[in-house]
């Protein structure tokens, strides 16, 4: 049992010495030297927890892409009224910066995620994923009289979506666009779409709200 356990925690280690390497060098020209740098171990070491490079990859997208569902998942679990919950939902959703962790560790994919079905199929399940949130929460404050909304819930949850991981993109690059635009820009679309100005004082989101990579 504890040669398992010292196993899990061996890939654990690395996983998280993956994710610095990343972002330290980018997912084109990151190799299994740059790991085992990052982790303090041999090459080989590496090889034999993961025996190939991509392997390793996988599995740092997908924890990535878990880690990310599950934040907003319980967020919006934690919040009861729905002009709140949709303000920290779109909040929990765009970068804080081009220092922002883990939507910086998720946009390195997106070169893979063109060419490579394994990357795609992870990618289209987080993006259903956060579709069903924005869906739940804007079908919520429809049923409570909250929202007037524009198109269908579904409609209005995939533009949500898009719109923070375009957005996003700009915010994580710090060239184009920053966190506070960004928001002012969805914040926009949502005044249209649910009927709701969600830059009302009375809808700031909770202050543990901080970011996706706080």
């Amino acid at each position: 049992m504890s040669r398992k356990k010292d196993q899990a925690a061996r890939r654990k280690h690395l996983l998280e010495a993956a994710r610095k390497a990343i972002l330290k060098r980018g997912l084109v020209t990151v190799g299994v030297r740059d790991i085992a740098q990052a982790a303090s171990m041999s090459p080989g070491s590496v090889t034999y927890y993961f025996p190939t490079i991509d392997e390793l990859l996988r599995q740092v997208q997908a924890d990535a892409i878990a880690r990310f569902a599950q934040a907003r998942w319980e967020l919006v679990r934690t919040i009861d009224d729905p002009v709140v919950r949709l303000r920290a939902l779109i909040e929990r959703g765009v970068a804080t910066g081009p220092d922002d962790e883990l939507l910086c560790l998720l946009n390195e994919f997106t070169g893979l995620i063109r060419r490579n079905p394994i990357y795609q199929v992870s990618w289209k399940s987080l993006n259903d994923s956060q579709i069903s949130i924005y869906e739940s929460v804007i079908t919520t404050g429809a049923a409570l009289g909250v929202f007037t909304l524009s198109s269908p819930a579904l409609s209005i949850a995939r533009n949500f979506v898009g719109l923070e991981d375009i957005y996003g993109f700009h915010v994580v690059m710090g060239a184009s666009m920053i966190r506070d635009e960004a928001l002012e820009l969805i914040y926009d679309f949502a005044m249209g779409a649910v009927g709701c100005d969600l830059r009302d004082p009375q809808a700031a989101a909770p202050e543990v709200l901080a970011g996706p990579g706080e």
